[in-house]
């Protein structure tokens, strides 16, 4: 009987892979991959910002050869999570009829809408400025994000701002922008220590005064 007390997890049945037919052994790396990418989120979660490859191995079960083979190193790992996540989040970010409606209607829709993306992916957001110093693709994809964000304020409140002229309409922009992107919820949510609903009130009256005061 062949010893097995030595080999790192997840080596078995990855050996077992390469005898399963093309479907199943696809089925099992996405599921791998999955793990992995879950684990990150996870380390996210717990404040942990630069999780090793070694790290992610040991806390998924796989073994570090496996990991190895589905990212060739930490950054590539960080970027395939980040980027997973800025897939999910682009549903829960849609805003419905963007700049149409009432604007106290539009008011309430955005601003539940950027305090539901930050509930739900502070912990990424927080890893991707955190990494973004060192590693240029996530640098990117953190400018895509803003960039994104910004031109989203921009449509949902387009009444307001077409009321403004020239560099009035663009320091009210800028201002809006400013203040509802993650970074400064994350200043609300965290280092304030205010409750969801508290920030959405700040929210609130700081875009009523740009926008319509």
């Amino acid at each position: 009987m062949t010893k097995t007390d030595d080999v790192p997890p997840g080596a078995l049945t990855e050996s077992l892979d390469d005898d399963q037919p093309l479907d199943g052994r696809v089925a099992r790396r996405q599921r791998n991959i999955d793990a992995v990418i879950d684990t990150v989120l996870e380390m996210f979660g717990e404040d942990s910002m630069f999780p090793t490859i070694e790290q992610v191995a040991k806390r998924s079960g796989l073994s570090l050869r496996s990991v190895y083979r589905y990212f060739a190193d930490p950054g590539e790992l960080l970027e395939a999570t980040i980027q997973r996540s800025r897939a999910k989040g682009q549903a829960l970010i849609r805003l419905h009829a963007i700049g149409e409606g009432p604007f106290e209607n539009r008011l309430d829709d955005f601003v539940a809408v950027r305090l539901r993306l930050y509930e739900e992916f502070g912990p990424v957001y927080r890893a991707t400025a955190a990494n973004g110093a060192r590693l240029p693709r996530i640098r990117d994809e953190q400018t895509r994000n803003r960039n994104d964000m910004r031109d989203q304020f921009e449509l949902q409140f387009a009444p307001e701002l077409a009321a403004k002229k020239g560099a009035d309409r663009d320091t009210t922009l800028s201002a809006g922008d400013l203040v509802t992107q993650l970074e400064s919820i994350d200043y609300l949510r965290r280092h304030r220590g205010l409750s969801q609903a508290a920030s959405s009130k700040v929210l609130k009256a700081t875009l009523t005064t740009l926008l319509v005061g």
